[in-house]
Protein backbone atom coordinates (compact mmCIF):
# COMPACT_ATOMS: atom_id res chain seq x y z
CA UNK A 1 0.00 0.00 0.00
CA UNK A 2 1.56 3.35 -0.81
CA UNK A 3 1.17 5.65 1.33
CA UNK A 4 2.05 8.90 -0.35
CA UNK A 5 -0.32 11.69 -0.81
CA UNK A 6 -1.37 11.54 -4.08
CA UNK A 7 -3.90 14.56 -5.47
CA UNK A 8 -6.23 13.45 -8.59
CA UNK A 9 -6.05 14.72 -11.70
CA UNK A 10 -8.88 17.50 -12.53
CA UNK A 11 -10.55 15.11 -15.54
CA UNK A 12 -10.83 12.46 -12.83
CA UNK A 13 -12.07 14.65 -10.14
CA UNK A 14 -14.42 15.62 -12.59
CA UNK A 15 -15.54 12.45 -14.07
CA UNK A 16 -15.40 10.97 -10.24
CA UNK A 17 -18.14 13.64 -8.91
CA UNK A 18 -20.25 13.02 -12.39
CA UNK A 19 -20.90 9.39 -11.50
CA UNK A 20 -21.14 10.33 -7.50
CA UNK A 21 -23.89 12.98 -8.78
CA UNK A 22 -25.62 10.13 -10.71
CA UNK A 23 -25.58 7.32 -7.94
CA UNK A 24 -26.92 10.07 -5.65
CA UNK A 25 -29.62 11.21 -7.66
CA UNK A 26 -30.78 7.58 -8.60
CA UNK A 27 -30.47 6.81 -5.04
CA UNK A 28 -33.00 9.69 -4.09
CA UNK A 29 -35.38 8.48 -6.58
CA UNK A 30 -35.79 4.72 -5.54
CA UNK A 31 -35.87 6.15 -1.69
CA UNK A 32 -38.72 8.30 -2.67
CA UNK A 33 -41.24 5.56 -5.20
CA UNK A 34 -40.67 2.55 -3.24
CA UNK A 35 -43.12 2.91 -0.15
CA UNK A 36 -41.49 0.00 1.85
CA UNK A 37 -38.22 0.28 3.04
CA UNK A 38 -37.23 -3.24 2.77
CA UNK A 39 -37.86 -3.01 -1.25
CA UNK A 40 -35.92 0.42 -1.23
CA UNK A 41 -33.31 -1.12 0.13
CA UNK A 42 -33.03 -4.14 -2.38
CA UNK A 43 -33.15 -1.89 -5.31
CA UNK A 44 -30.25 0.56 -3.96
CA UNK A 45 -28.06 -2.43 -2.74
CA UNK A 46 -28.59 -4.48 -6.58
CA UNK A 47 -28.37 -0.68 -8.21
CA UNK A 48 -24.46 -0.04 -5.85
CA UNK A 49 -23.50 -3.55 -6.40
CA UNK A 50 -23.50 -3.15 -10.47
CA UNK A 51 -21.97 -0.01 -10.53
CA UNK A 52 -19.05 0.01 -7.43
CA UNK A 53 -18.54 -3.75 -6.75
CA UNK A 54 -14.70 -3.35 -8.19
CA UNK A 55 -11.51 -2.17 -6.45
CA UNK A 56 -11.27 0.52 -8.88
CA UNK A 57 -15.03 2.00 -8.95
CA UNK A 58 -15.82 1.41 -4.69
CA UNK A 59 -13.57 4.84 -4.62
CA UNK A 60 -16.66 6.38 -5.99
CA UNK A 61 -19.14 5.53 -2.99
CA UNK A 62 -17.21 8.16 -0.73
CA UNK A 63 -17.79 10.87 -3.35
CA UNK A 64 -21.27 9.65 -3.77
CA UNK A 65 -22.36 9.69 -0.04
CA UNK A 66 -20.83 13.11 0.25
CA UNK A 67 -22.67 14.83 -2.37
CA UNK A 68 -26.05 13.63 -0.35
CA UNK A 69 -24.48 14.81 2.60
CA UNK A 70 -24.27 18.19 1.06
CA UNK A 71 -27.52 18.90 0.73
CA UNK A 72 -29.96 18.94 3.82
CA UNK A 73 -33.04 17.35 1.61
CA UNK A 74 -31.02 14.13 0.37
CA UNK A 75 -28.68 13.50 4.01
CA UNK A 76 -31.26 10.66 5.17
CA UNK A 77 -30.87 8.97 1.85
CA UNK A 78 -27.10 8.64 2.67
CA UNK A 79 -28.35 6.14 5.69
CA UNK A 80 -30.13 4.37 2.69
CA UNK A 81 -26.71 3.80 0.62
CA UNK A 82 -25.49 2.58 3.78
CA UNK A 83 -27.81 0.54 5.06
CA UNK A 84 -29.02 -1.16 1.73
CA UNK A 85 -25.75 -2.80 1.30
CA UNK A 86 -25.45 -4.19 5.35
CA UNK A 87 -29.21 -5.40 3.97
CA UNK A 88 -27.83 -7.78 1.67
CA UNK A 89 -25.47 -8.80 4.22
CA UNK A 90 -26.11 -12.81 3.60
CA UNK A 91 -25.07 -12.36 0.11
CA UNK A 92 -21.13 -13.36 0.56
CA UNK A 93 -20.66 -10.68 -2.47
CA UNK A 94 -22.19 -7.72 -0.53
CA UNK A 95 -20.27 -8.60 2.62
CA UNK A 96 -17.03 -8.23 0.84
CA UNK A 97 -18.49 -5.02 -0.80
CA UNK A 98 -19.53 -3.13 2.47
CA UNK A 99 -15.83 -4.65 3.49
CA UNK A 100 -14.16 -3.30 0.70
CA UNK A 101 -15.73 0.31 1.26
CA UNK A 102 -14.20 0.42 5.06
CA UNK A 103 -11.12 -0.43 3.00
CA UNK A 104 -11.43 2.24 0.66
CA UNK A 105 -12.29 4.57 3.96
CA UNK A 106 -9.26 3.78 6.00
CA UNK A 107 -6.74 3.84 3.13
CA UNK A 108 -8.38 7.17 1.61
CA UNK A 109 -7.91 8.75 5.60
CA UNK A 110 -4.07 6.95 6.20
CA UNK A 111 -2.99 8.89 2.65
CA UNK A 112 -4.89 12.15 3.54
CA UNK A 113 -5.66 12.08 -0.27
CA UNK A 114 -9.12 14.12 0.15
CA UNK A 115 -9.61 17.72 2.04
CA UNK A 116 -9.79 17.87 5.20
CA UNK A 117 -13.25 19.00 7.28
CA UNK A 118 -13.31 21.70 9.64
CA UNK A 119 -16.36 21.87 11.98
CA UNK A 120 -18.20 25.50 11.52
CA UNK A 121 -18.97 25.87 15.53
CA UNK A 122 -16.02 24.96 17.17
CA UNK A 123 -13.16 24.85 13.96
CA UNK A 124 -11.57 21.61 14.79
CA UNK A 125 -10.39 19.00 11.70
CA UNK A 126 -11.55 15.98 11.18
CA UNK A 127 -10.52 13.23 8.34
CA UNK A 128 -13.14 14.08 5.28
CA UNK A 129 -13.51 10.28 5.55
CA UNK A 130 -14.32 10.22 9.27
CA UNK A 131 -17.11 13.37 8.52
CA UNK A 132 -18.59 11.44 5.89
CA UNK A 133 -18.66 8.09 7.38
CA UNK A 134 -19.72 9.92 10.92
CA UNK A 135 -22.13 11.91 9.39
CA UNK A 136 -24.03 8.07 7.33
CA UNK A 137 -23.94 6.65 10.92
CA UNK A 138 -25.77 10.00 12.75
CA UNK A 139 -28.43 9.83 9.47
CA UNK A 140 -28.79 6.05 10.10
CA UNK A 141 -29.67 6.72 13.92
CA UNK A 142 -31.78 9.07 13.02
CA UNK A 143 -33.83 6.88 10.72
CA UNK A 144 -34.61 4.27 13.69
CA UNK A 145 -32.11 3.34 16.68
CA UNK A 146 -32.64 -0.38 15.57
CA UNK A 147 -29.56 0.53 12.43
CA UNK A 148 -27.32 0.45 15.64
CA UNK A 149 -26.25 -3.18 14.68
CA UNK A 150 -25.27 -1.66 11.55
CA UNK A 151 -23.49 0.75 12.96
CA UNK A 152 -21.47 -1.47 15.36
CA UNK A 153 -20.84 -4.18 12.40
CA UNK A 154 -19.28 -1.48 10.20
CA UNK A 155 -17.25 0.55 13.20
CA UNK A 156 -15.96 -2.60 14.54
CA UNK A 157 -14.93 -3.87 11.24
CA UNK A 158 -12.47 -0.39 11.15
CA UNK A 159 -10.93 -0.51 14.25
CA UNK A 160 -9.82 -4.20 13.40
CA UNK A 161 -8.72 -4.15 10.29
CA UNK A 162 -6.80 -0.57 11.33
CA UNK A 163 -5.51 -2.78 13.94
CA UNK A 164 -4.40 -5.44 11.92
CA UNK A 165 -3.06 -2.69 9.08
CA UNK A 166 -0.86 -1.30 12.13
CA UNK A 167 0.38 -5.09 13.21
CA UNK A 168 1.35 -5.78 9.63
CA UNK A 169 3.19 -3.06 9.48
CA UNK A 170 5.27 -3.11 12.75
CA UNK A 171 6.07 -6.64 11.43
CA UNK A 172 7.24 -5.36 8.17
CA UNK A 173 9.65 -2.76 9.63
CA UNK A 174 11.57 -4.87 11.54
CA UNK A 175 13.39 -5.49 8.19
CA UNK A 176 13.34 -2.16 6.96
CA UNK A 177 15.20 -3.37 3.90
CA UNK A 178 12.25 -5.64 2.68
CA UNK A 179 9.58 -5.39 0.10
CA UNK A 180 6.82 -5.03 2.77
CA UNK A 181 8.47 -2.28 4.84
CA UNK A 182 8.20 -0.28 1.62
CA UNK A 183 4.67 -1.29 1.05
CA UNK A 184 3.92 -0.26 4.91
CA UNK A 185 5.93 3.68 5.20
CA UNK A 186 4.67 5.75 7.59
CA UNK A 187 0.76 6.98 6.94
CA UNK A 188 0.33 10.50 6.28
CA UNK A 189 -2.42 10.53 8.99
CA UNK A 190 -0.81 9.24 12.11
CA UNK A 191 -4.35 8.90 13.95
CA UNK A 192 -6.98 5.92 13.30
CA UNK A 193 -10.11 6.73 11.54
CA UNK A 194 -11.59 4.91 14.03
CA UNK A 195 -10.39 7.40 16.48
CA UNK A 196 -11.01 10.59 14.35
CA UNK A 197 -14.71 9.09 13.38
CA UNK A 198 -15.54 9.01 17.53
CA UNK A 199 -14.06 12.02 17.65
CA UNK A 200 -16.01 14.29 14.89
CA UNK A 201 -19.51 11.90 16.39
CA UNK A 202 -18.69 13.82 20.07
CA UNK A 203 -17.87 16.55 18.77
CA UNK A 204 -21.36 16.45 16.73
CA UNK A 205 -22.84 15.80 19.78
CA UNK A 206 -22.41 19.05 21.15
CA UNK A 207 -25.75 21.30 21.50
CA UNK A 208 -24.80 25.16 21.12
CA UNK A 209 -28.46 26.31 21.98
CA UNK A 210 -29.32 29.60 19.47
CA UNK A 211 -32.41 30.08 21.29
CA UNK A 212 -34.42 29.92 24.19
CA UNK A 213 -35.67 26.22 23.23
CA UNK A 214 -33.95 23.75 26.35
CA UNK A 215 -34.73 20.79 24.01
CA UNK A 216 -31.57 19.10 22.69
CA UNK A 217 -31.72 17.82 19.42
CA UNK A 218 -28.45 16.11 19.20
CA UNK A 219 -29.48 13.81 22.28
CA UNK A 220 -29.40 10.74 19.97
CA UNK A 221 -26.41 11.59 18.52
CA UNK A 222 -24.43 11.93 22.67
CA UNK A 223 -26.21 7.90 22.38
CA UNK A 224 -24.68 7.31 19.67
CA UNK A 225 -21.29 8.27 20.52
CA UNK A 226 -21.67 7.08 23.71
CA UNK A 227 -22.16 3.48 21.85
CA UNK A 228 -19.45 3.74 19.78
CA UNK A 229 -16.98 4.48 22.52
CA UNK A 230 -18.07 1.34 24.42
CA UNK A 231 -17.74 -0.49 21.32
CA UNK A 232 -14.53 0.75 20.66
CA UNK A 233 -12.98 -0.38 24.02
CA UNK A 234 -14.89 -3.58 23.72
CA UNK A 235 -13.16 -4.35 20.87
CA UNK A 236 -9.62 -3.02 21.47
CA UNK A 237 -10.22 -4.98 24.45
CA UNK A 238 -11.15 -8.15 22.66
CA UNK A 239 -8.07 -7.83 19.99
CA UNK A 240 -5.39 -7.44 23.33
CA UNK A 241 -6.42 -10.34 24.86
CA UNK A 242 -6.39 -12.53 21.37
CA UNK A 243 -2.87 -11.35 20.67
CA UNK A 244 -2.47 -12.02 24.53
CA UNK A 245 -3.68 -15.78 23.93
CA UNK A 246 -1.57 -15.89 20.09
CA UNK A 247 1.38 -14.49 22.44
CA UNK A 248 0.89 -17.28 24.90
CA UNK A 249 0.53 -20.40 22.41
CA UNK A 250 3.45 -19.02 20.39
CA UNK A 251 5.86 -18.91 23.41
CA UNK A 252 3.79 -22.42 24.43
CA UNK A 253 4.78 -23.77 21.50
CA UNK A 254 8.40 -22.13 21.25
CA UNK A 255 8.76 -23.77 25.03
CA UNK A 256 7.55 -27.30 23.74
CA UNK A 257 9.90 -27.18 21.08
CA UNK A 258 12.94 -26.23 23.41
CA UNK A 259 11.91 -29.12 25.94
CA UNK A 260 13.30 -32.04 26.12
CA UNK A 261 11.23 -34.85 24.77
CA UNK A 262 9.80 -38.46 26.27
CA UNK A 263 12.37 -40.60 24.47
CA UNK A 264 15.19 -37.65 25.88
CA UNK A 265 13.91 -38.18 29.14
CA UNK A 266 13.62 -42.61 28.77
CA UNK A 267 17.29 -42.94 27.24
CA UNK A 268 18.49 -40.02 30.06
CA UNK A 269 17.41 -42.13 32.92
CA UNK A 270 20.22 -45.05 32.31
CA UNK A 271 23.47 -42.30 32.46
CA UNK A 272 21.84 -40.79 35.01
CA UNK A 273 21.78 -43.75 37.54
CA UNK A 274 25.22 -44.66 36.35
CA UNK A 275 26.40 -41.21 36.99
CA UNK A 276 24.98 -41.61 40.42
CA UNK A 277 26.87 -44.63 40.85
CA UNK A 278 29.98 -43.31 39.99
CA UNK A 279 29.74 -40.10 41.53
CA UNK A 280 29.17 -42.06 44.91
CA UNK A 281 32.76 -43.98 44.30
CA UNK A 282 34.01 -40.85 42.91
CA UNK A 283 33.07 -39.03 45.97
CA UNK A 284 35.07 -42.21 48.23
CA UNK A 285 38.03 -41.66 46.06
CA UNK A 286 39.39 -39.02 47.76
CA UNK A 287 40.00 -40.74 51.24
CA UNK A 288 40.66 -43.98 49.76
CA UNK A 289 43.40 -41.96 47.68
CA UNK A 290 44.72 -40.03 50.71
CA UNK A 291 45.07 -44.07 52.67
CA UNK A 292 47.15 -45.31 49.80
CA UNK A 293 48.95 -42.43 49.50
CA UNK A 294 50.05 -42.43 53.31
CA UNK A 295 50.94 -46.22 52.85
CA UNK A 296 52.95 -45.55 50.55
CA UNK A 297 55.09 -42.25 52.17
CA UNK A 298 55.69 -44.98 54.87
CA UNK A 299 57.08 -47.29 53.17
CA UNK A 300 59.82 -44.62 51.76
CA UNK A 301 60.58 -42.50 55.12
CA UNK A 302 60.71 -46.30 57.21
CA UNK A 303 64.07 -47.39 55.39
CA UNK A 304 65.28 -44.12 55.80
CA UNK A 305 64.70 -43.66 59.25
CA UNK A 306 66.24 -46.84 60.42
CA UNK A 307 69.43 -45.81 58.17
CA UNK A 308 69.76 -42.22 59.57
CA UNK A 309 69.06 -44.08 63.40
CA UNK A 310 71.77 -46.83 63.20
CA UNK A 311 74.27 -44.26 61.11
CA UNK A 312 73.94 -41.81 64.30
CA UNK A 313 73.90 -44.29 66.93
CA UNK A 314 77.31 -45.62 65.15
CA UNK A 315 78.60 -42.06 65.31
CA UNK A 316 78.25 -41.98 68.88
CA UNK A 317 79.61 -45.68 69.72
CA UNK A 318 76.07 -47.12 70.64
CA UNK A 319 76.62 -49.48 68.04
CA UNK A 320 79.61 -50.70 65.88
CA UNK A 321 79.31 -50.55 62.18
CA UNK A 322 81.48 -50.51 59.52
CA UNK A 323 81.92 -48.33 56.46
CA UNK A 324 80.06 -50.94 54.28
CA UNK A 325 77.41 -51.38 56.50
CA UNK A 326 76.72 -47.50 56.79
CA UNK A 327 77.23 -47.45 52.56
CA UNK A 328 74.36 -50.78 52.46
CA UNK A 329 71.85 -48.92 54.83
CA UNK A 330 72.52 -45.10 52.82
CA UNK A 331 71.87 -47.30 49.67
CA UNK A 332 68.42 -48.94 51.45
CA UNK A 333 67.27 -45.67 52.44
CA UNK A 334 68.28 -44.43 49.10
CA UNK A 335 66.12 -47.31 47.39
CA UNK A 336 62.68 -46.78 49.17
CA UNK A 337 62.39 -43.59 48.03
CA UNK A 338 62.51 -44.86 44.60
CA UNK A 339 60.88 -48.36 45.10
CA UNK A 340 58.12 -46.58 46.77
CA UNK A 341 57.01 -44.34 43.99
CA UNK A 342 53.81 -43.37 42.41
CA UNK A 343 54.43 -45.27 39.33
CA UNK A 344 55.63 -48.06 40.71
CA UNK A 345 52.52 -48.09 43.74
CA UNK A 346 49.91 -47.35 41.01
CA UNK A 347 48.31 -50.68 40.76
CA UNK A 348 47.88 -49.91 44.53
CA UNK A 349 45.91 -46.61 44.54
CA UNK A 350 41.63 -46.79 44.32
CA UNK A 351 40.08 -46.68 40.59
CA UNK A 352 39.43 -42.71 39.63
CA UNK A 353 35.81 -42.66 38.22
CA UNK A 354 36.25 -39.19 37.19
CA UNK A 355 36.58 -39.94 33.16
CA UNK A 356 33.19 -42.10 33.06
CA UNK A 357 31.54 -39.74 35.76
CA UNK A 358 32.07 -36.96 33.04
CA UNK A 359 31.01 -39.08 30.30
CA UNK A 360 27.75 -40.02 31.68
CA UNK A 361 26.82 -36.40 32.77
CA UNK A 362 27.96 -35.26 28.91
CA UNK A 363 25.46 -37.89 28.10
CA UNK A 364 22.41 -36.81 31.24
CA UNK A 365 23.44 -32.40 31.21
CA UNK A 366 22.07 -31.71 27.71
CA UNK A 367 18.89 -33.45 28.59
CA UNK A 368 18.26 -31.78 31.71
CA UNK A 369 19.20 -28.85 30.40
CA UNK A 370 16.50 -28.48 28.22
CA UNK A 371 13.37 -30.07 30.93
CA UNK A 372 10.65 -27.81 32.38
CA UNK A 373 9.98 -28.37 36.33
CA UNK A 374 7.47 -29.83 35.87
CA UNK A 375 9.47 -32.59 33.26
CA UNK A 376 12.23 -32.39 36.14
CA UNK A 377 10.40 -33.04 38.78
CA UNK A 378 8.54 -36.03 36.84
CA UNK A 379 11.92 -37.03 35.82
CA UNK A 380 13.83 -37.23 39.12
CA UNK A 381 10.64 -39.02 41.22
CA UNK A 382 11.03 -41.80 38.81
CA UNK A 383 14.67 -42.01 39.09
CA UNK A 384 14.37 -41.90 42.95
CA UNK A 385 11.42 -44.91 42.72
CA UNK A 386 14.23 -46.80 40.66
CA UNK A 387 17.66 -45.91 42.95
CA UNK A 388 17.82 -48.92 45.53
CA UNK A 389 20.58 -47.89 47.41
CA UNK A 390 20.16 -45.92 50.27
CA UNK A 391 23.54 -44.05 50.25
CA UNK A 392 23.02 -43.27 46.34
CA UNK A 393 19.81 -41.83 47.46
CA UNK A 394 21.52 -39.59 50.21
CA UNK A 395 23.97 -38.59 47.59
CA UNK A 396 21.24 -37.31 45.29
CA UNK A 397 20.81 -33.71 45.44
CA UNK A 398 24.04 -33.19 45.34
CA UNK A 399 24.33 -34.99 42.65
CA UNK A 400 21.43 -32.62 40.87
CA UNK A 401 23.42 -30.28 41.83
CA UNK A 402 26.69 -30.93 40.09
CA UNK A 403 25.04 -31.77 36.93
CA UNK A 404 23.91 -28.51 36.62
CA UNK A 405 26.97 -26.74 37.57
CA UNK A 406 28.64 -28.43 34.81
CA UNK A 407 26.54 -27.44 32.31
CA UNK A 408 28.31 -25.00 30.50
CA UNK A 409 25.50 -22.21 28.91
CA UNK A 410 23.17 -21.59 31.93
CA UNK A 411 21.40 -18.93 30.53
CA UNK A 412 19.88 -21.45 28.12
CA UNK A 413 18.53 -23.41 30.65
CA UNK A 414 14.55 -23.16 30.71
CA UNK A 415 13.97 -23.82 34.45
CA UNK A 416 15.34 -20.74 36.15
CA UNK A 417 18.00 -21.19 39.02
CA UNK A 418 15.37 -19.82 41.69
CA UNK A 419 12.94 -22.26 40.75
CA UNK A 420 16.12 -25.06 40.12
CA UNK A 421 17.46 -24.21 43.94
CA UNK A 422 13.59 -24.79 44.91
CA UNK A 423 13.32 -27.92 43.41
CA UNK A 424 16.44 -29.53 44.77
CA UNK A 425 16.03 -28.19 48.12
CA UNK A 426 12.28 -30.00 47.91
CA UNK A 427 13.63 -32.96 46.47
CA UNK A 428 14.38 -33.79 49.96
CA UNK A 429 11.42 -35.16 51.51
CA UNK A 430 11.19 -37.54 48.66
CA UNK A 431 14.70 -38.70 48.89
CA UNK A 432 14.20 -39.28 53.01
CA UNK A 433 10.94 -40.68 52.33
CA UNK A 434 12.26 -43.19 50.08
CA UNK A 435 15.85 -43.57 52.25
CA UNK A 436 13.10 -44.95 55.19
CA UNK A 437 11.19 -47.46 52.82
CA UNK A 438 14.53 -49.07 52.19
CA UNK A 439 15.96 -49.38 55.39
CA UNK A 440 13.38 -50.39 57.02
CA UNK A 441 12.66 -53.06 54.06
CA UNK A 442 16.00 -54.43 54.77
CA UNK A 443 15.72 -54.92 58.09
Amino acid sequence: MNMRREEPAPAETAAVKSIAKKLAQKIVFISQREMETDKAYTQIAALLHEKLYAKDKVKYFQSMLQTLLDDEETETYAASAMGSIYWEDSNPDFKEFWQQIIEMMVAGHRMGDMPSYRHPDSGKIFSAYAHTLGESFIQLMKVGSDNYDLVSELYSFCIRYENDLERRRREALKNPRSAAAKEFSAPANPKHLYDDLADFIEERAVFRARTLNPDNPNEFIQILSDRLRSTRRYVIQDLINKDSIDKKRSLEKALQEKQASAEELVYAAKPFRQGLTLYKDAKLYNNRYVEAEKRRVTFQLVPMILAVSLIGASMMDLVTLGLEEMIGLGLLAIAGRFLFNQKLMKRFYPSDMTDELEAQVGLLAPVLQKCSREQLSGFIQRQIKEVSNPHELALMQEFVTYVFSLIPKRRELLISRKDLREFIEGMSWHVSRARRGLISSAG
